[in-house]
């Protein structure tokens, strides 16, 4: 039986506990998935979407160029114009791709939302990430840069120590900007709040996320929603072997960005299938699997909040789980009460030895009380003292305390019957209160 006083210390720690629980699941579901077609994409109308950013920045007269893939944005600055690329997803770029996109020429300038420590260190960048904070605090600038002059604005949730690089840090370290190594011009932002739809009349979210991006006459948006795979190495073509050259044994030159040759005749290891290889930057075995990724997150988030809620209810009623334990009573039943009670269970399976035996043990108890026995006084010595008390035989005393009962109602009634007229007459009518109904037991 388990311990009502340690239940009571534990079921408060457990509600608390499950409810966190809780809390943090729906939190999660409820934040942004940049795996959404509709996460900070310029031309969706959804809270998390950024048709406001884009049709204000075509106001200014701003070009917005719309790209789905990061080789193609960099082939889109690639001509050496002045230009900003605005990735909406870092954690979905290529690993590769991340470390070109940092080193983009001097006059082009990269706007990352939210990178992690990761994909900082992916793109060959010592920048270490704190955070990230339940939601996005909007602090003052506390910078002299030009964006500075939207005011507070809604962009830390992670914070950016870019000290070794001699960056201008605004908005708490929620908002870095640097140059590494002389290459692009580097933002990182801390939040994706202040480009979201939902978010940009709140604080000063709208004049940041437009500073931000209006500082160049074109802006190519990596509108990004899976994640990039390594590319797909593409053979060259292999001139004939001359009849006295050795022949290769199969090696190739690959000549992309996914796997190059050492040379005509240099054995070139063969890619790996598409998503291995790279588990270890681009989120581990678990994230480049196909179950995990034919899901959006909340999926999962879900699946996990109902697992919990199913282990909360079979906790909850673990005292149903196992085997039935006797417990106390809070009051004094009598023994045909409880038969009365229990009498139509007992009919239906026809538990008639049960149902004396419950009479029995109740007339046994009664008796022990009477004459100041020990409660685990054993059957014969009670019976040979009721014996000596009544002047019936002790066989039969015997009989009626510990006996058993034909297989029939009638008899089960004459049993329970004989016992409680036994116990009237020991124990005196004055102390057995009957009820007029009393010893009916059918």
């Amino acid at each position: 039986m388990k311990n009502p006083r340690r239940l009571r210390l534990v079921a408060p720690l457990a509600a608390v506990l499950a409810l966190a629980t809780f809390t943090g699941i729906v939190h999660a579901v409820e934040q942004p998935d940049p795996t959404d077609a509709a996460f900070l994409s310029p031309t969706s109308d959804e809270g998390e979407g950024a048709r406001l950013l884009a049709d204000g920045l075509a106001r200014e007269g701003i070009v917005v160029d719309v790209r789905r893939t990061t080789p193609e944005a960099l082939d889109a600055v690639g001509s050496g114009e002045a230009a900003t690329v605005f990735v909406t997803a870092p954690a979905l770029v290529y690993r590769a791709y991340l470390e070109r996109l940092v080193t983009l020429p001097a006059q082009v300038r990269v706007v990352m939302v939210a990178p992690t420590e990761s994909d900082l260190r992916q793109a060959g960048l010592d920048v270490p990430v704190g955070g990230p904070r339940w939601t996005a605090a909007a602090p003052p600038p506390g910078c002299a840069a030009g964006f500075a002059d939207a005011g507070p604005a809604a962009a830390l949730r992670r914070t950016y120590d870019a000290g070794a690089y001699e960056p201008v840090v605004c908005y708490g370290g929620g908002v870095a900007e640097f140059q590494a190594r002389g290459y692009a011009e580097l933002t990182l932002v801390g939040a994706a709040d202040p480009f979201r739809n939902d978010r940009a009349d709140e604080h000063g979210n709208r004049r940041l996320a437009l500073g931000l991006l209006s500082r160049t006459p074109r802006v190519v948006w990596l509108d990004l929603h899976e994640r990039e795979r390594a590319p797909r190495p593409t053979p060259t073509p292999t001139r004939p072997a001359d009849p006295g050259e050795p022949e290769d044994e199969g090696y190739e030159d690959w000549t992309d960005d996914g796997g190059r040759g050492d040379g005509p005749g240099q054995p070139t290891p063969a890619p790996a299938p598409d998503g291995e290889g790279d588990g270890g930057s681009q989120g581990g075995a678990l994230g480049d699997s196909a179950l995990a990724q034919a899901f959006p997150p909340a999926v999962w988030a879900t699946l996990a909040l109902l697992v919990l809620a199913a282990v909360a209810l079979v906790l909850a009623s673990a005292r149903r789980l196992g085997a039935p334990v006797a417990e106390p009573l809070p009051v004094r039943v009598r023994a045909a009460e409880t038969v009365r009670g229990l009498g139509g269970l007992y009919r239906r399976a026809g538990a008639r030895g049960t149902s004396l035996a419950t009479v029995q043990s109740a007339a046994r108890a009664r008796l022990l009380d009477h004459f100041g026995l020990p409660p685990d006084t054993p059957i014969d010595p009670l019976a040979a003292r009721v014996a000596a008390y009544t002047g019936v035989p002790e066989d039969d005393v015997r009989h009626l305390l510990g006996g058993g009962v034909e297989d029939s109602d009638e008899e089960l009634v004459r049993a329970a019957t004989a016992v409680q007229d036994l116990v009237r007459h020991v124990t005196g009518q004055q102390n057995w209160q009957q009820a007029p109904d009393e010893g009916n037991v059918t």
